[in-house]
């Protein structure tokens, strides 16, 4: 739910950087193509109410802080290193050479990917910033929160040429064993250049 969440939409984001591939499928069409590639991913969760991830042992809770956290700079951090696959459709035109050879350029036109991810847990960050006395002190932590070392999950894009929009979904559950399993979902402009 939006309303009283446990995090700060807002401020909590999700990026990717990495390196793809794209094979065309068909020989003598332009239209089906594997993308592949390796990225990091990274997932950034704003917790609410000057709240901060404790490790319980089994479970990953949130508690009040018993100072007043800086909003912005407290925050939990996941990077993963992420093998991404997406089945693409590529609407560019395919254009006929002086030698009369078919030419077949991807990132032309309309295109729409459907695929997913699988990912490996490089680090678990949680950085916790406040002020004591007109003084500001920065503590980072690292450990892994119960946090699974595996995650995976679909994506999709839809763009035209090199600017897509992007969307993906965490199938598997942020932390092992908690109560409730929570999953990341991430919205956003990907760039793909060629």
């Amino acid at each position: 739910a939006i309303a009283n969440s446990d995090y700060g939409y807002a401020r909590s984001m999700f990026y990717e950087w990495g390196f793809t591939f794209n094979t065309r499928i068909l020989p003598e069409s332009n239209l089906l193509h594997i993308k592949y590639g390796a990225s990091f991913m990274y997932n950034i969760l704003h917790a609410t109410d000057n709240r901060y991830f404790v490790d319980n042992g089994a479970t990953t809770d949130l508690a009040v802080y018993p100072l007043g956290l800086r909003a912005k700079d407290s925050y939990f951090k996941n990077v993963f290193l992420t093998v991404p696959v997406h089945l693409e459709f590529d609407f560019s035109k395919t254009t006929v050479g002086e030698d009369g050879k078919k030419k077949f350029c991807s990132h032309n036109g309309f295109r729409v990917g459907l695929g997913g991810y699988v990912g490996y847990n490089t680090n678990s960050k949680q950085f916790l910033s406040y002020k004591i006395d007109g003084y500001r002190y920065n503590v980072r932590q690292k450990g892994n929160w119960n946090v699974d070392d595996f995650n995976y999950g679909v994506s999709a894009y839809i763009g035209y040429k090199e600017t897509s929009l992007y969307v993906k979904y965490d199938l598997s559950p942020m932390f092992k064993d908690n109560a409730v399993d929570q999953h990341n979902i991430s919205a956003g402009v990907r760039f793909d250049l060629n």
